[in-house]
Order: structure tokens, then C-alpha cells, then sequence
């Protein structure tokens, strides 16, 4: 008992002992208020003495439980959401796609979630990425080939040197993109899908009305422009 004591931290210690020390100074106060030796006069008396205080006490450390364990639950879950995200940008495609799945049965894709989020080098290769909102996302090198991107929000987002090859980007919001040195061989466009004239083409230059995309997604494009992807040669030399 005496070494369970020791292994107490400090606020336990003063916990305990003023929890001893309520109970020994009612104890002695119901003894001088009630001298009586039946125990169950005393127990009435005492009861009639306490019953408000104790109720309003008792309701007000339930109400402090539920409050600090809701705190608890919600820090607890932000905690894991985080660590689905840093799963998330793994250049790991099994331990990556694992974070998707959890963060989508969980509904935890949603409300804006992955704006901003940092997942350069995330290897994502034929991700259900549908109609997310990953605003101004760090997607830089990272492995897109063959995701869906139907109807996601994109808008700013960083892709340079993104694998985006036969990618499905209809509907898909690249207002402001920058595309610099992105693989966009395959990839699959459509009249909803957005762009403007902050959007950064793989080549360096501005999208505009009327720009052909095609020389960018179509291999027998007579100006075809794709450049080598820096994880495919890092792939070729490990």
C-alpha cells in the first residue's frame, strides 16, 4: 500500500487526502450532531442534512464527467482524422489507400476536410477521389494515375509533377491549378470540367480560352507535350 502511494503522482496525493479529510471531518460532525445509537435515526438525520447539497453535487460532477468526456472523444477522434492524414499522403499505395478507405467509411472526407491538406508524394493510384473538395491540396508528385476525380474541387491546388495519367477529371474544378510538369497523358476531360486563367498548364503557360488540352492528353497529338515524371525515374533507379 505504502509503495501504490509512492507510484501516486502529486495532484493524486492531494486528491485522496482531502477526499480522507472531507469524510473524516463529516464523520465527526454527524457524531457531535447526532449522538444517538441507532444507526438508522442517524442515518435519516444525516441524510435530511445533506440530501440538497449532495444532489446539487452530484448533478454537477455529472455534468463535469459528460463535458470532459466529450472533450476527450473529440480530441481523440481529431487525433486519429490526423493520423488517417499523414496515412493518407504515404507514398505507400496499400497503407495510402487503407487511409482513404477509413477516412471515407468514417465520414470524415467531407466539410472541407483535405483543403490544404499536405500529401506530397501520395501514391493514390485509382483512388475514388470523387467530388471532394481538396482546395488548394499539396498534391505535388504525387501518384494520381487512373484516379477518379469526378466533380472534385481542385481549385488552387499545387500538382506539379502530379502523375495524372488516364485520370478521370470530368467535372473537376482546376480554377487555379498549377498543373507545372504534370502527366496528363490519358487523362479524361470534359466541357464541365474548369479551368481559368490562373490555371498552370504542364508546360509553364496560362490556360486561355480556346487552348487545346488534347496536345497534353492525347499521345498522337502532333504537338504531344509530356514530360518524365521525377517518381517514375526515381522508380527506374531504386
Amino acid at each position: 500500500m505504502v509503495n501504490g502511494w509512492k507510484r501516486l503522482e502529486s495532484v493524486e496525493r492531494l486528491g485522496l487526502g482531502l477526499l480522507f479529510l472531507s469524510i473524516t471531518v463529516a464523520g465527526v460532525g454527524i457524531i457531535n450532531h447526532h449522538p444517538a445509537s441507532d444507526l438508522v435515526l442517524i442515518i435519516r438525520d444525516t441524510f435530511n442534512d445533506f440530501y440538497a447539497n449532495l444532489a446539487t453535487e452530484l448533478g454537477s460532477i455529472a455534468l463535469t464527467v459528460l463535458i470532459v468526456d466529450r472533450l476527450h472523444r473529440r480530441r481523440e477522434e481529431e487525433q486519429e482524422r490526423q493520423r488517417l492524414l499523414l496515412q493518407l499522403g504515404s507514398p505507400d499505395q496499400a497503407f495510402a489507400i487503407e487511409a482513404l478507405r477509413q477516412l471515407s467509411a468514417r465520414g470524415w472526407l467531407v466539410n472541407g476536410f483535405l483543403r490544404r491538406a499536405r500529401l506530397t508524394h501520395a501514391s493514390l493510384e485509382g483512388a475514388h477521389l470523387q467530388k471532394l473538395d481538396l482546395t488548394g491540396a499539396w498534391l505535388g508528385l504525387a501518384n494520381l494515375k487512373r484516379a477518379q476525380l469526378t466533380d472534385s474541387v481542385l481549385a488552387s491546388a499545387y500538382l506539379q509533377g502530379t502523375n495524372l495519367e488516364h485520370a478521370c477529371l470530368r467535372g473537376t474544378d482546376l480554377r487555379g491549378a498549377n498543373l507545372t510538369g504534370a502527366n496528363l497523358t490519358g487523362a479524361r476531360l470534359d466541357e464541365a470540367t474548369r479551368f481559368d486563367t490562373e490555371t498552370i498548364l504542364p508546360d509553364c503557360t496560362y490556360w486561355s480560352p480556346g487552348t487545346d488540352l488534347t496536345c497534353f492528353t492525347n499521345p498522337q497529338h502532333p504537338q504531344f507535350w509530356c514530360q518524365r515524371q521525377p517518381h517514375r525515374d526515381h522508380e527506374r533507379t531504386g
